[in-house]
């Protein structure tokens, strides 16, 4: 059984600032941490829970009755009962919509699925097109995708052009927070569009199979070996640089130095310019990521190199399928041509078994699922890009508030709200004495670790308190099948992306949940068992370009399974097997 507390814990210094924009609570709450766990699955900093919202103008609209997003044990929890509730009941859309696209499973509550209702859909349209249009209106809403992600990288590219240290307070707030929050939501709005269209594309797919073939979960196969994925990129780009380091004989001094120390070598010496050549290519494709990359607080891999030297030396060092340029047995190279061969040979079985007309219909539903799948994966790239030039903002800001004396250290920005921050920009000076804002940032970082270390419960009810919940005991735990296939290898439990340089050949990698900064850690194991995700989240996509089994969504993985333990993966039926 897993031991959750009924009441929730007070942290010490935890001065409930997020607190005052919280409404009632309605019947149908249910609070989980489904997609946001995913993304945000760590506490979450004062910054950030505050500037997220603003910057995709996600506050609470008047009259609004019910509350979607609400901090409990130091983390973010989506109100899932309410977005179910105004899918189904309000637009008469099918729960199985939801469940598809984040993994739900509705835990701790074991409610009936809802199904489709066209009649109460077409009854909403007319207030859903008017939404549209308000979208479009917005700054780059009338935007496709693409054209919106080459707005961005311009964007970007034009910030990334000044220098902030020469611009004051003002205008670096003006040019870092205001003039992204103006093209904030018209970001967001396509990102959710993106999404919601992953959902419906996938969703078709899968019944059409399903309908005509009754093998709907080869679904799974035929969205896999997609060519344009951005994320799947990052592990042949660290394969060519551990391959580079072996060949300039600078293997050795990324596994003897420490990150910090080998990139500082490497950068002095003439003989590792391969090496550094990759790297700076490498920084400029994908520095705008980095583990857990929602959380302004986290600096990206551009602002800190040295997260990239440790992953190579694990590539360089763990002799497995990343290591080295090779196409053997277990080699990323094989992996994602046997994952491409997969796709042709299931479309080829399908379509044998369909006469002409729904020959045709499969294949226009295939093109749509893997466009959709490919924008789903690309438009969180493009997200995060987004965000870099907001937390370079305020990074800055603290390097200088610390300078001055009126924070601790520049760190201590993002234990500051957004009010608080914007605050002292307009008057120019701390509100208070210094001390008192260095205190503020102090007792907040007490909380934020104190919260760091309280297991935090998949669901809180209606009563916003924990759902209890057992565990089943078996050596058999269930998921969500992500990523088909079978692998068997040694449960591997990490909690950070960085403590992945311990990962083996044949590793099964179990974590609570992996975002696209976790990326450089899939070709270094056998398997991945996750705790949040669904069928179209990041770590699905990107398991199934590499050709890795993966079961995502399976509920308490992280207290089921031992450190060591052997276990078994697989990603076709959304099973974990457990050996004794």
């Amino acid at each position: 059984m897993m031991f959750i507390t009924l009441e929730e814990p007070r942290a010490p210094g935890d001065d409930n600032w997020d607190r005052a924009g919280d409404l009632p609570p309605q019947p149908f709450d249910l609070w989980t941490r489904t997609n946001l766990g995913e993304n945000l699955p760590y506490p979450i900093t004062p910054l950030t829970a505050t500037a997220f919202p603003a910057l995709f103008g996600l506050g609470s609209e008047p009259g609004q009755k019910t509350q979607v997003a609400r901090r409990f044990f130091g983390r973010l929890y989506v109100n899932e009962g309410a977005v179910v509730h105004n899918l189904c009941e309000e637009y008469g859309l099918p729960s199985g919509l939801l469940d598809a696209m984040w993994g739900s499973k509705r835990r701790g509550l074991h409610t009936e699925p809802q199904p489709f209702r066209p009649l109460r859909l077409l009854s909403q349209l007319p207030g859903l097109l008017r939404g549209v249009l308000r979208q479009a209106r917005q700054p780059g809403g009338d935007r496709e995708p693409e054209a919106l992600f080459s707005s961005i990288a311009a964007w970007v590219a034009e910030f990334n052009g000044c220098d902030l240290a020469r611009l004051d307070d003002r205008t670096l707030f003006a040019r870092g927070w205001r003039d992204w929050q103006a093209r904030g939501k018209a970001v967001y709005g396509s990102n959710m569009r993106i999404a919601l269209g992953s959902a419906v594309s996938f969703g078709m797919l899968e019944r059409l199979v399903q309908w005509w073939t009754r093998r709907g979960k080869d679904a799974h196969d035929l969205v896999t070996g997609l060519a344009g994925v951005y994320s799947a990129e990052v592990g042949p780009l660290l394969t060519g640089m551990a391959a580079a380091l072996e060949e300039t004989g600078q293997a050795g001094v990324v596994r003897s130095e420490s990150p910090a120390g080998a990139l500082a070598r490497l950068r002095a010496d003439p003989t590792a310019r391969p090496v550094i050549a990759q790297l700076e290519a490498f920084l400029a494709r994908h520095g705008h990521r980095c583990p857990n990359e929602v959380e302004f607080r986290n600096p990206r891999w551009a602002e800190k190199p040295e997260q990239i030297i440790a992953l190579m030396g694990a590539y360089a060092a763990s002799g497995s399928r990343s290591a080295g340029s090779s196409a053997g047995d277990g080699s990323l190279e094989t992996t994602e041509a046997a994952a491409r061969r997969r796709q042709a040979e299931t479309q080829a079985l399908i379509e044998h078994r369909l006469d002409p007309l729904r020959r045709v219909v499969f294949r226009a539903a295939l093109r749509r699922a893997q466009q959709a799948m490919r924008l789903r994966d690309n438009s969180r790239y493009y997200v995060t890009l987004f965000f870099f030039p907001v937390r370079k903002t305020f990074a800055e800001l603290g390097r200088r508030w610390a300078e001055r004396g009126w924070l601790g250290q520049a760190d201590d920005i993002f234990f500051l709200t957004l009010t608080e921050i914007e605050r002292v920009v307009e008057s120019g000076t701390p509100a208070s004495p210094a001390t008192d804002m260095r205190q503020t940032t102090a007792e907040r970082r007490m909380a934020y670790e104190y919260w760091y270390g309280m297991p935090a419960p998949d669901v809180i009810g209606p009563d916003r308190k924990p759902v209890k919940q057992v565990l089943p005991q078996t050596n058999c735990l269930e998921g969500v099948p992500a990523s088909p296939g079978r692998a068997s290898g040694r449960a591997r439990l990490v909690l950070r992306p960085e403590e992945a340089i311990r990962l083996q050949r044949g590793d099964i990698l179990v974590t609570r949940a992996t975002d696209p900064g976790w990326t450089p850690v899939f070709p270094l194991v056998s398997g991945l068992v996750l705790e949040v995700g669904g069928q179209l989240s990041h770590g699905a996509i990107v398991a199934r370009e590499y050709g890795i089994p993966a079961v995502l969504n399976v509920s308490g993985a992280m207290n089921s399974i031992r450190e060591g333990q052997i276990v078994t993966v697989d990603g076709t039926s959304g099973r974990v097997y457990l050996e004794e």
